[in-house]
């Protein structure tokens, strides 16, 4: 006797496609949790020196780590460091001064890495209308100073070097973008001013300053920084942020001409800058000691010249959070923690 048939032969396709439609409305439901777990806003200030992470955007590698990555536009490593503060990044990238300032303030900011080392990204830059053709002139005279940055304590440590009290010059306050304007009407005689903004006061037809030797040795440690809660929560992010960065640094030493045209491209600038800037610039992921040393000098400068509020100073090494890095490159860790 043949077997009945079943009476609803259709059932059993009908809740495999039902129980299908279920797990893909679920994943369509995660998908925008997930993405948002992935995403990075970074703080990245227009500057020469942010040049790995243009690159790791337009090179996809940010994309092949699953990361998508938005970049916050800002001037100066100490406005892009407030954006992180103030909720509006997530990592910021600065010079190591802006960590050391902000840690004054308690702040619970630390570093996840050093992206690139400079040599020569600050420069100081005189009105040539002034007169001045030795920094010993400088006495007495109008200085324009970027406040609680690089470029204020590289200056006072040059007046001093040279024989000038700080005190004996006027300091004006100036953000990087207003220094060439600002020289140009005779506001201020001379600035110490980063690229790409000292590159536009030396260069043209129209040049307005000429340069100016420092003393000291100073190499700027321009680093990814951020808040300590976000990046312990996000370390696997912050892991994969550091991944991407490196490919593009092994990228810019083995295409040079490449990242060239892209440092062109995102800084609006021509290959006259690129060769001026080029060779003062080492592409390396690292923590090591020399940074600490820097912060600690950093921190004793700020106390001495009450540039801070009174109090304790920080212990540079909570200033750093050198797990993501361990996990990417190990090798380039050279600090406990």
């Amino acid at each position: 006797m043949t077997p009945a048939r079943s009476a609803t032969p259709w059932r059993a396709p009908a809740l495999r496609r039902a129980a299908a439609a279920l797990v893909v409305a679920a994943l369509a439901g995660l998908a925008p949790a997930l993405a948002r777990a992935d995403a990075l806003r970074l703080a990245v200030s227009k500057s020469p020196l942010s040049l790995p992470l243009y690159v790791a955007q337009r090179q996809g590698f940010f994309a092949a780590e699953g990361l998508d990555v938005a970049f916050v536009g800002c001037i100066g490593g100490r406005r892009c460091l407030r954006l992180v503060l103030e909720g509006q990044a997530d990592v910021a990238t600065c010079a190591e001064m802006a960590v050391v300032q902000e840690a004054f303030a308690q702040a619970d900011v630390a570093i996840v890495a050093t992206l690139a080392h400079a040599t020569d990204n600050l420069k100081l830059v005189v009105r040539k209308a002034s007169g001045i053709v030795r920094s010993e002139q400088l006495d007495g005279r109008r200085v324009g100073v970027i406040l609680g940055t690089t470029a204020q304590y590289e200056l006072e440590l040059h007046l001093l070097d040279v024989g000038i009290d700080p005190r004996r010059v006027t300091m004006v306050a100036v953000q990087p973008e207003e220094v060439v304007a600002a020289l140009k009407a005779g506001r201020i005689d001379a600035a110490p001013v980063w690229e790409p903004y000292a590159y536009a006061a030396l260069h043209g037809a129209d040049a307005v300053g000429a340069r100016l030797p420092l003393a000291g040795g100073y190499i700027e440690n321009y680093v990814l920084a951020g808040r300590r809660p976000l990046l312990a929560r996000r370390d696997d992010a912050i892991v994969r942020l550091l991944r991407a960065v490196e490919r593009a640094e092994q990228f810019i030493q083995a295409r040079p001409a490449e990242a060239q045209a892209i440092m062109r491209e995102q800084l609006q600038v021509d290959q006259g800058f690129v060769d001026w800037m080029w060779g003062g610039l080492a592409w390396r992921l690292s923590l090591d000691q020399a940074l600490l040393t820097t912060m600690e000098s950093e921190a004793r400068w700020a106390q001495r010249e009450r540039h801070v509020v009174e109090g304790a100073r920080p212990n540079v090494l909570t200033l750093v959070q050198p797990g993501p890095l361990k996990a990417v490159k190990p090798a380039a860790v050279g600090i406990g923690g």
